[in-house]
């Protein structure tokens, strides 16, 4: 081999042994930040919860429920599973490791609503996978989520062009900065936001707002069920509040007839709380789907009183 050809190889190797530690550093920081939707991730995969009651559900969930709120009426310890951007197929995940790492809560809620019933509507918020592309339960997700061959293999290549991400990481890395950014509070996340009605008005322009319906989603939320009959812990769908304008047009009957179903074999109450007395104030909402802070106190302090009249933590 010629001298010229030696110094390629070198050069090369050098470089893959890099990448392969620039990877390894990444990940292992990003596994420490608190920042954003890397907190609940990076708990569910690195922490013991051990939760009297857990919340499933998308954004809807994350941002509406408020585990403070429970904690303070109810006397238990609460965590927010919350996926923004997601339906149940995330969900789902998100319970097997949540299973995976703890003992089954004394009550589990799941957010239903119009948008949940599917698996995975795109790759919103991706990079909190990042950290965990070689993990049994993740895995399988990989594809769902548009992660390439090299995204999953080749080392750096999914944090190519993401300056800032890797700075994150090699900051949590290195001990230089721990990142915290972004009002995480036991997984619930609500930004200071005003009302904004334009995606209402955009939405209301297009006619009535069909709702998921998806078949393996509504498979494996009958799976979650049938685990809470052999884990004896108590199940309770929630339809969280909506913008009164939203919800009359919505055609949802699909999918409600799913969950009432489901409801009814496996003995789950159901809580319509869609329609709550503020829904036609729009200073309780940041937009139709989302709450703000004030709706979210007001929406998790009367879940808490109704969990609590209907004894579902009664030992």
């Amino acid at each position: 081999m010629s001298a010229f050809l030696k110094r390629v190889l070198a050069f090369f190797l050098l470089m893959a042994f890099l990448a392969v530690l620039a990877d390894i550093c990444v990940s292992h920081g990003l596994r420490r930040t608190e920042r954003g939707h890397f907190y609940t991730m990076n708990a569910l995969m690195n922490q013991k919860m051990d939760a009297d009651i857990v919340v499933l559900g998308n954004s809807r969930a994350s941002g509406s429920y408020h585990p403070l709120v429970l904690d303070t009426v109810l006397h238990v310890n609460s965590r927010n599973l919350g996926v923004s951007g997601q339906p149940f197929g995330v969900s789902w995940l998100r319970w097997e490791l949540y299973r995976r790492n703890n003992t089954p809560p004394r009550l589990l809620i799941i957010n239903i609503d119009y948008n949940e019933l599917g698996m995975i509507s795109n790759g919103f918020e991706r990079e909190q996978y990042y950290p965990y592309m070689s993990d049994t339960l993740v895995e399988p997700y990989l594809n769902l989520y548009g992660f390439s061959w090299a995204d999953r293999h080749v080392p750096m290549y999914r944090y190519r062009g993401d300056y800032k991400l890797i700075s994150i990481g090699l900051g949590e890395f290195l001990r230089i900065r721990h990142d915290t950014k972004g009002n995480y509070i036991k997984g619930y996340s609500n930004p200071d936001e005003k009302w904004n009605g334009k995606n209402l008005e955009d939405k209301l322009k297009q006619g009535d707002i069909k709702g998921n319906c998806d078949l393996q989603a509504a498979f494996l939320l009958e799976k979650l069920l049938k685990q809470s009959k052999e884990d004896g812990f108590q199940v309770l769908f929630v339809y969280a509040p909506l913008f009164e304008r939203l919800k009359k047009h919505l055609d949802e009957a699909d999918a409600l007839q799913v969950y009432q179903d489901l409801a009814n074999r496996y003995n789950v109450p159901i809580l319509d709380l869609s329609q709550m007395y503020f829904c036609s104030d729009s200073s309780f909402f940041r937009d139709a789907n989302h709450l703000n802070r004030e709706g979210a106190r007001l929406f998790t302090l009367n879940l808490a009183h109704a969990i609590d009249s209907l004894e579902l933590l009664k030992e």
